[in-house]
């Protein structure tokens, strides 16, 4: 999963998995944006999925690659792990699930309150740990927010109800996730889109998670 974040120049979030690049710049052209407009490459976490193809990317468009600094030692080394199941079926999946990718050093280590602003765009990052140490959500002026993998919306990687708030397969901290999503709703989030289904409406989230933040 990819998203494009368009002001007064370009930023691309996440780069999706290895090889493809070629998708992602096909994908930017079918919406008029030229490649070399994108000026920024941008993490929400540092999982093959979303991090698979920012190698190839970086060298393509000779652009930086921004992650948090708790998740660059995943790009560094160009490795998922740890990947710790939340429920049966995760530990399934981890069976099939190849956590290397193209390593690559990233440019700018990015903390809580990072601001697009110099882009054009009026959005901030938000330290949304708990899938990750280095989880980032991007949190729009008007309530839009894009979370990576800080929840799940549906099953089946979101293919079925993806409007259904749900957990992961996984998460390195599930206290800390439980607090990401209080911290993010808190903020002031009202559209959350997400790297598997999505997107989902703040009040579902809230109501779907109340008693898993409640005290938060």
């Amino acid at each position: 999963m990819a998203y494009v974040l368009v002001g007064d120049r370009a930023v691309l979030v996440d780069t999706g998995c290895a090889g493809e690049e070629e998708s992602i710049l096909r994908g930017l052209r079918r919406f008029n944006l030229a490649p070399e407009s994108i000026a920024l490459l941008l993490h929400t976490h540092g999982h093959t999925d979303h991090a698979g193809s920012t190698r190839a990317l970086k060298s393509r468009l000779r652009v930086p690659a921004a992650v948090h600094a708790a998740d660059a030692p995943k790009l560094r080394a160009g490795d998922s792990r740890p990947l710790v199941p939340l429920r049966f079926s995760s530990r399934l999946l981890a069976l099939f699930l190849d956590p290397k990718f193209p390593a690559v050093e990233p440019d700018l280590q990015i903390e809580e309150g990072f601001s697009l602003r110099e882009y054009g765009l009026p959005a901030t990052v938000v330290h949304t740990p708990g899938h990750t140490p280095g989880s980032i959500s991007i949190l729009f002026d008007d309530g839009r927010a894009i979370a990576g993998d800080l929840m799940m919306g549906g099953s089946l990687g979101g293919a079925v109800h993806p409007f259904d708030p749900g957990y992961h397969y996984f998460a390195e901290d599930l206290g800390q996730l439980r607090g990401s999503i209080r911290k993010l709703l808190d903020r002031g989030a009202k559209t959350i889109y997400l790297g598997h289904g999505g997107p989902l409406e703040a009040s579902r989230v809230r109501t779907h998670f109340a008693a898993d933040i409640a005290g938060l």
